[in-house]
């Protein structure tokens, strides 16, 4: 079994040009007494929402569990029931999902009229362009959610450790993007290490760019 790198899918599938998601929500009808933000997001973007998230902002989240990228119909389940929940109690519906978390993210959200993250994945979210340059030399990239993530991840696909080192033995290093809000701890480092096998480098992760992402996905 072969593991997709999480948010693999071509946006084009769903109509999207690989950049972002060309379909634009469609129009719905407005209850003006019922005008209320909600924020659905991958809770890989937990930490950063929360170091990014404007003071002033008037918005409720709803959450996606980031290891269900391992099983896309049980994601797709989950943001499902997300939008139906949203629209039972607000109108203006915003997703923090890659572009290429699900090969029909863009009919799903469009069917609700939500704004979707102009991402193909968490990765371009945190980098942009750049994430392109940092993946290559069969470089995998990571966050500290993303590491957190494995052992729901490992339970969704049935992995043991094995399964994991022969998924990931196809990459030379893992580069950990680390904005610092939330450290990983030195034992989790070592742990992941151990279970992965592939070598581990730490590089400081600037959030400005996914605090620009957030803000236009909020707007």
């Amino acid at each position: 079994m072969t593991l997709l790198p999480p948010c693999s899918y071509p946006s084009d599938s769903a109509g999207g040009n690989g950049a972002g998601c060309s379909c634009a929500p469609r129009a719905k009808h407005e209850n003006p007494k019922m005008k209320k933000r909600i924020l659905i997001a991958c809770e890989i973007f937990a930490r950063e929402i929360e170091a990014g998230l404007p003071q002033d902002a008037d918005v409720e989240i709803l959450w996606i569990e980031a290891a269900l990228h391992a099983r896309p119909e049980r994601l797709e389940e989950a943001l499902k029931a997300a939008l139906s929940a949203a629209e039972a109690i607000g109108n203006d519906i915003r997703v923090l999902l890659g572009t290429g978390c699900h090969p029909d993210l863009c009919s799903l959200t469009d069917s609700y009229g939500a704004r979707l993250l102009p991402a193909k994945n968490c990765i371009e979210a945190f980098c942009g362009k750049l994430s392109k340059e940092l993946e290559a030399n069969r470089t995998m990239i990571m966050t500290p959610g993303w590491i957190r993530a494995w052992p729901g991840i490992m339970k969704e696909m049935g992995w043991n450790e094995i399964d994991v080192r022969i998924n990931l033995g196809r990459y030379d290093k893992i580069l950990l993007l680390e904005p610092g809000i939330d450290p990983l701890t030195e034992d989790e480092i070592l742990c992941f290490f151990d279970l992965v096998q592939v070598p581990l480098d730490i590089q400081p992760l600037d959030l400005s760019h996914f605090k620009e992402i957030l803000n236009e996905v909020l707007r």
